[in-house]
């Protein structure tokens, strides 16, 4: 078995969930489980158990993390760890096959780029109408990240 760090060496709980110091039962117990199951080694694993034992188990260990966790805390952080975990198998099937650089023909795909970049695109209104301006999607609220997001910026 891993260990963890010493006691006072360990992080917030609320922390390493990445969880408001408000957050339910139920709701600690699911944060943990999907971190148990996504970790990539068995001290992510452990430490993920261990956080939500410590605040479930005793209510005065959640008390003192509630008050030592400062006021207002927001994990935006932890939206490209979460956006990883979940995106981080490779999303093409290749069978098996793993792919090489001369498997690539770098000369054709430049032509059919530059091919692609000069070429007019044709302008519709009702493109333009679905699609909400950069700005209004600028003032919403933290979206969460998308595959788009990471790909198109």
């Amino acid at each position: 078995m891993t260990t963890l760090p010493s006691a006072n060496r360990r992080p917030n709980p609320f922390h390493v969930l990445g969880l408001p110091v408000d957050a339910t039962e139920a709701h600690i117990v699911e944060r943990a489980e999907e971190g148990i199951q996504t970790a990539s080694t068995a001290q992510d694993r452990d430490l993920y158990d261990w956080a939500m034992r410590e605040l479930i188990r005793n209510p005065r260990a959640r008390l003192r993390y509630e008050v030592t966790e400062p006021p207002g805390t927001d994990y935006r952080d932890r939206r490209w760890d979460a956006f990883a975990r979940t995106h981080r198998t490779y999303p093409a099937d290749l069978g098996g096959q793993n792919l090489r650089p001369e498997d690539f023909d770098l000369p054709e795909a430049l032509r059919r780029t530059v091919r692609a970049l000069a070429t007019a695109p044709v302008a519709r209104a009702d493109d333009a109408l679905r699609t909400a301006p950069a700005a209004a999607r600028a003032q919403d609220e933290e979206p969460e990240l998308e595959v788009r997001d990471v790909l198109f910026g």
